[in-house]
C-alpha cells in the first residue's frame, strides 16, 4: 500500500516511492530507495523535504498508535485551541456560567420544539433558525464545559424529546471541542444532532414512548424515523454533509448491526460514529417510560465495555475524557461515609473532581454543603471517591442538588 507520511515520521527500513519535488529541486537523483538509516533521514530533512510516499508492501509501516498515545497528541492540539478561544472570551463565574446555560437550554427547546410541530403539520422545517442558538452553546462551552452539558442532562418525563435533541447536541459541542474541531466543524455536527429525531414527528407517539417490548414491525415502523427525518429536512432545508451524516448515522453501530444501513466499522463516518456515543449515552441517564435512567458513571462503564463491538473504541476513550469518569452531577459517596455531587472535573485527574458535600450516609441526613476539591490532599477530611451512587437510593433529589 502508498502511504504518504511526513519526513519526520521516516523509520530505517522503509521504503520511498515518491518524494513529491521536481528533480531540479534537490540532489537525491533516486525517486525510490529503502531508507538505510537514521542519518539517511537527517539528509532528507536538511534537503528540506516536507512528505513522502512509502510502499507499506516492499518496507515498513508506520507503527501502530495506542489509542492513550493519540488522545495525549489531540489533548495538546485542544489546549493550545480552548486557550486561545478561551483568551477572547469574557471571564465569568461557573455558577453564572450555569444560570446562563439554563435559560440557553429553555432558548434551544423551544425551537426544537417549534420546529417539530412545524414538521408534524407539514410545514417548513426552518433548521437555520437553530444556528444563532448552536453558536451561543459553543460559546458556552468554550468559556466552561461543566455548565452545559451536565445541565441539559436533566429532563421533564413529558418534554423527553425536545431536551434529549439539546442535551445530546450539548454533548457533542464538547466532545468535538475535545478532539479538537473547529468551530464550523462543531456548529455543523451541533445542528444535526438537534435535528436527528426530527423523524420522530411521523411516527404515533404512543409507539414511541410505549413501555415493554415492540413487535419486530414495530421495530420497523420506530427505525424508520431516519430516513422520514432525511426526508422531512430535504424537503425544507439545506444541510451540511457532516449534518446529514448526524441524522443518517446516529443508530448505526461500529459492528455493523445498527440501522438503518448497517454501516460497520470505518464506514460509519466520524460525525455518525461520535453521534452515535452521545445518544446512547444521553438516552441511558434519563428516565424513559420503558425504564429508569442510570447513573452518568454505569452508563460510562457500558459504554466502554462495548468500545469496539457497538462503538468505536477509540472515541468511547475520548468521551470518557470529555464527560469525567465521575461526571459533573454524579451523586458519589467518600471515603469518610459523606455523600456528595461532582462539581468540576480535573481533565489531568479524573479520578479526584471537585465535589460538593451534602450528606452523611451513616446517620443518613442533611449535612451544611461544603465543596472540597478531591484532588489536594491538604484541606480535604472526606477521602477520595469510593463509589457512584444512585439519587434514588439516598431518597435525594437530583433536581435539588445539581451545580447551580
Amino acid at each position: 500500500m502508498i502511504r504518504k507520511i511526513s519526513v519526520h515520521d521516516l523509520l530505517p527500513g522503509m521504503y520511498v516511492v515518491d518524494l513529491h519535488r521536481r528533480w531540479l529541486d534537490h540532489s537525491i537523483w533516486r525517486r525510490r530507495f529503502p531508507i538505510r538509516d537514521q542519518a539517511h533521514v537527517q539528509k532528507l530533512i536538511a534537503e528540506g523535504f516536507k512528505d513522502v510516499s512509502i510502499d507499506t508492501e516492499r518496507g515498513l509501516d508506520l507503527p501502530p498508535v495506542s489509542p492513550i498515545a493519540r488522545i495525549n497528541v489531540v489533548e495538546k492540539k485542544i489546549e493550545t485551541l480552548v486557550e486561545a478561544v478561551r483568551a477572547r472570551q469574557p471571564k465569568v463565574s461557573l455558577g453564572e456560567e450555569r444560570r446562563r446555560a439554563a435559560r440557553l437550554i429553555h432558548e434551544a427547546s423551544d425551537m426544537v420544539t417549534d420546529l417539530v410541530l412545524a414538521a408534524q403539520a407539514g410545514r417548513n422545517v426552518d433548521a437555520a433558525r437553530l444556528e444563532p442558538v448552536v453558536g451561543k452553546m459553543i460559546e458556552s462551552v468554550i468559556r466552561n464545559p461543566d455548565a452545559l452539558a451536565p445541565l441539559a442532562r436533566l429532563k421533564r418525563m413529558d418534554a423527553y424529546a425536545t431536551e434529549h435533541a439539546v442535551a445530546t447536541s450539548a454533548l457533542i459541542i464538547a466532545f468535538g471541542q475535545q478532539q479538537g474541531m473547529p468551530q464550523p466543524e462543531l456548529e455543523k455536527l451541533a445542528l444535526g444532532t438537534m435535528l436527528k429525531d426530527i423523524g420522530h414527528s411521523a411516527i404515533d407517539a404512543k409507539l414511541m414512548t410505549r413501555p415493554g417490548s415492540l413487535s419486530k414491525s414495530e421495530f420497523s415502523v420506530v427505525q424508520s424515523h431516519v430516513e422520514e427525518g432525511l426526508a422531512v429536512l430535504e424537503a425544507t432545508t439545506r444541510l451540511s454533509e457532516t449534518s446529514v451524516a448526524v441524522v443518517l448515522e446516529h443508530h448505526e453501530r461500529y459492528n455493523g448491526c445498527g440501522y438503518p444501513y448497517r454501516m460497520a466499522g470505518d464506514e460509519i463516518s466520524l460525525a455518525g460514529r461520535m453521534a452515535a456515543i452521545v445518544d446512547t449515552y444521553d438516552a441511558m441517564t434519563s428516565d424513559r417510560p420503558y425504564r429508569p435512567a442510570i447513573s452518568p458513571s454505569l452508563a460510562l462503564r457500558q459504554l466502554f465495555d462495548q468500545g469496539g463491538s457497538d462503538f468505536d473504541p477509540e472515541l468511547v476513550s475520548a468521551f470518557v475524557r470529555t464527560v469525567g469518569i465521575y461526571p459533573v452531577g454524579t451523586l458519589v459517596k467518600l471515603e469518610s461515609g459523606h455523600l456528595g455531587v461532582v462539581e468540576r472535573i480535573h481533565q489531568d485527574n479524573l479520578l479526584a473532581p471537585v465535589v460538593r458535600v451534602i450528606f452523611h450516609g451513616g446517620r443518613r441526613q442533611y449535612v451544611a454543603p461544603v465543596e472540597v476539591d478531591l484532588s489536594r490532599k491538604i484541606g480535604n477530611h472526606y477521602g477520595q471517591i469510593v463509589s457512584a451512587e444512585d439519587y434514588e437510593r439516598w431518597g435525594i433529589s437530583p433536581l435539588r442538588w445539581q451545580p447551580v
